[in-house]
C-alpha cells in the first residue's frame, strides 16, 4: 500500500505566497529580453485558449459577448500594466531591457486576487456557468498578455529609433 501525503490548505497557501514573492522579485529586477521572445508566450496562450474556449465562444450570442468583453478588458489591463513598465536599450548590444514597477506589480496582484475571489463569488452564486467563467478569465489573460507585449515592443521600437538617431549623430 502506498502512503499519499496530501498537503493541508496552510501549506498550499504558503507555497502560493512563496511563488508570488518570487514573481514579484523577478518583475522588479531589470532583465534583458530578445524581441522575438515576446511572441512565444502569446502564441502558446493563443493556442491553448483557442482550444479551451472555442466551443463555449460560439455556443450563444451572450457567451460570445461575455467572452469578447473579457478579452477587451484584458487588453485594457495589459496596456495599463505595460505603461507602468520601464523599457530601455542596452547600450552594449542594443537589446531590450525591461523592468517592472512596484505599481505594476501591485496592479498585477490585485488582478489575480480579483480573478480568484471573483471567480469563487460568481461560481458560488450560481450566476454564470463555470465553462463560460473560465473562458472569460482565459480571454482576459490572453488579451492582457498580447496587449502588454505589443505595448512593450512599441516602446522598445521608439527607444531604438531614438537610440539609432543618437548613435548616428555621435
Amino acid at each position: 500500500m502506498v502512503n499519499v501525503i496530501i498537503p493541508d490548505s496552510s501549506t498550499i497557501n504558503q507555497l502560493l505566497l512563496l511563488i508570488i514573492l518570487i514573481v514579484i522579485i523577478l518583475q522588479l529586477r531589470e532583465r534583458k529580453v530578445k524581441s522575438w521572445r515576446l511572441i512565444v508566450l502569446p502564441l502558446f496562450m493563443l493556442l491553448i485558449t483557442t482550444l479551451v474556449v472555442y466551443n463555449v465562444l460560439f455556443s450563444s450570442v451572450l457567451n460570445f459577448s461575455l467572452i469578447t468583453a473579457g478579452f477587451i478588458l484584458g487588453v485594457v489591463i495589459g496596456i495599463a500594466i505595460g505603461s507602468l513598465m520601464k523599457v530601455k536599450i542596452d547600450e552594449k548590444d542594443g537589446s531590450m531591457v525591461i523592468k517592472g514597477s512596484i505599481i505594476a506589480v501591485i496592479l498585477w496582484i490585485a488582478i489575480i486576487a480579483l480573478k480568484v475571489y471573483g471567480q469563487d463569488l460568481l461560481e458560488g452564486a450560481g450566476l454564470i456557468d463555470l465553462n463560460i467563467l473560465t473562458s472569460i478569465f482565459l480571454m482576459m489573460t490572453l488579451g492582457a498578455i498580447i496587449s502588454r507585449r505589443i505595448f512593450l515592443y512599441r516602446k522598445y521600437l521608439q527607444h531604438k529609433k531614438g537610440y539609432n538617431i543618437e548613435k548616428k549623430s555621435s
